[in-house]
């Protein structure tokens, strides 16, 4: 009988670490398991990608920053991640979103973020046949105020768009931060490309139409000269 209580005890003893076993085999493998890459790309306002803004995923000690595309990358367990972003410039703002392994792959446009009670107004600029047109300089003046007028800090993008506030990138951090809501007429500075030109008034303004706080985008669509 005391055998038998031996030979039992053994078993019993085997199992155990066999089940030990088990368990700290699956308690590797939900600490060391196999690595979901995670992606966020960030853009701008025009659907420009960022580069060198700061990713970070939930509590994850890493902050990994985006590259030329605007995207970063990151090897992580499988799990549910808040997205917080740092390292832009405050002319920008953003909505956090969350990641999870089935959609791990996340896109975040910035939004712009101008002071209180001002607006970001946009000239956009078109050969005739709707072709962008880039490195256009625009300005924008007062309606009711034509000797208030603001040059726009840089030229329009690949997208033919130029902005009231201008993209950290440029280096135009402080230079606006937006313009007071009202209407404004539109002026194109500078040499346009040969062989074109625009609709103007008397006073060498925009004729086709105006900006203003509920239409903050303004097209100017070149023509032939």
């Amino acid at each position: 009988m005391k055998k038998l209580f031996v030979k039992l005890g053994m078993i019993l003893t085997a199992v155990c670490l066999v089940c030990a076993a088990g368990m700290f085999a699956a308690c590797g493998e939900e600490q060391n398991g196999e690595k979901v890459a995670y992606s966020v790309t960030v853009l701008d306002p025009a659907g420009e990608p960022l580069q060198g803004v700061k990713v970070k995923w939930g509590n994850v000690k890493t902050e990994y920053p985006t590259i030329d595309n605007g995207k970063a990358t990151a090897n992580l367990a499988s799990g549910e991640y808040d997205i917080a972003l740092s390292g832009f410039s405050e002319i920008y703002k953003y909505t956090p979103v969350k990641a999870t392994a089935s959609d791990k792959d996340k896109t975040i446009t910035l939004e712009w973020n101008p002071e209180e009670g001002k607006i970001v107004y946009t000239v956009k600029v078109l050969y005739p046949d709707g072709t962008p047109v880039k490195g256009v300089r625009a300005e924008l003046c007062l309606v009711s105020d034509s000797g208030s007028c603001t040059p726009f800090p840089v030229a329009t993008n690949a997208k033919g768009e130029a902005y009231s506030m201008a993209p950290a990138t440029d280096g135009y951090d402080n230079a606006l931060r937006g313009l007071p809501a009202g209407e404004y007429e539109a002026k194109l500075l500078g040499t346009l490309p040969t062989g074109y030109t625009y609709e103007k008034d008397e006073n060498g303004y925009y004729a086709g139409g105006t900006a203003t706080a509920s239409s903050p985008v303004l097209t100017i669509t070149l023509k032939a000269e």
